[in-house]
Formats: C-alpha cells, structure tokens, sequence
C-alpha cells in the first residue's frame, strides 16, 4: 500500500466540528442542558493548558520515557457574548452583586462558583446527522479583566472566560471534560 500524502478520507466529512456552539450554565446533560448563557459573536473556545515537567536523570541525553509529571492544569472556556444581561454581567464580574439594577463588587464567595459550563458543538456526520461534542468546565469562575467595548456602528461583545476549578474535597481530578459523540 503507498504511503498517503494528505489526510483526507472518505469518512472525513463525517469527523468535522462546524459552527460557534451554544455556552450552557449549570449543564447537566442533553436531556437538561441547563441555562443557555446567550447569543455569541465570534465564536467561543475550549481551552485546556497542561503544564508538564520533564525530569532529566543524569545521564539522559534527552526526554526520557516515563520521566514526565504534569504540574499544573487550567482548563477554561470563553464566551464572546454579544447578548449582555444583568445576570451576564453579574457572571462576568466575579463576587459582584446587583441591588435596584446597579452591579457593584465584593469578596468571592462560594456562591460565585457554576458547577457546570459546557460548550456544546456539532459534529458533522454520522450518517447524515449531527451530534454534540460537549467541553465541560467544573466548578467554573470567571476571572478574566472585564472589559466592555462600544464603538460606532457596531455592537458591544463581552469577552467571558470560565476558569475551571478543583473541588476543595478531591485535588486528583482534573476539573473538566470532553464528551465525544459514540
């Protein structure tokens, strides 16, 4: 069999993840998908940084199998929000609160934390059908600088990055997830 020179297969139509999502708050499952945070623009993000340490015996002229340890993980999933509620910008300041509609800050408390934030996709295929691909965030925060920008003849879009967390009661698992369609 030759070697091939490009990826592409018949089933790759059928592996393609297309189109912004939607971002669900308190995501259960598909059948109870939670609250949807709103319209987007400009796509949201899934990201999961891995921070791993490479242990170099003496000896060793390079990387050696076995000799890796993760240090840290930050996993976190960004919205770009572009329909802004009181409850969108009371998420999106962390430790604020609302009182007659003015949104003020205070201390971070465990209230602030969403247990759940998925980024629900489309997977093309299957068929002809589509399926989700759900990144999920755990015990979500957001902690990013909050910025509103307006300009003329456009429309303001709120950048929100959900920071997964570690529950306090279990530091071994790592605090998110990718559900791929079976």
């Amino acid at each position: 069999m030759p070697v091939a020179k490009h990826g592409v297969s018949a089933s790759t139509p059928d592996r393609l993840i297309i189109d912004a999502g939607a971002v669900y708050l308190n995501w259960v499952d598909v059948a109870n998908p939670g609250t949807l945070l709103g319209a987007t623009k400009g796509g949201n993000v899934f990201e999961l940084a891995r921070t791993i340490r490479d242990i170099r015996p003496d000896g060793a002229s390079g990387p050696v199998k076995g000799f890796r340890r993760i240090e840290e993980v930050v996993a976190s999933l960004t919205a770009n929000l572009l329909e802004i509620t009181e409850d969108n910008l009371l998420k999106a300041i962390a430790g604020s609160s609302a009182t007659a509609h003015v949104i003020t800050g205070a201390e971070i408390d465990d209230a602030d934390f969403i247990g759940k934030v998925a980024l629900v996709g489309t997977v093309t295929g299957f068929d002809g059908t589509t399926k989700p691909i759900i990144c999920i965030v755990e015990n979500a925060l957001v902690d990013n600088v909050f910025s509103l920008g307006l300009s003329p003849k456009d429309e303001a879009v709120l950048v929100v990055k959900f920071v997964a967390h570690y529950a306090d009661t279990d530091l071994a698992t790592e605090p998110w997830s990718i559900e791929y369609p079976a």
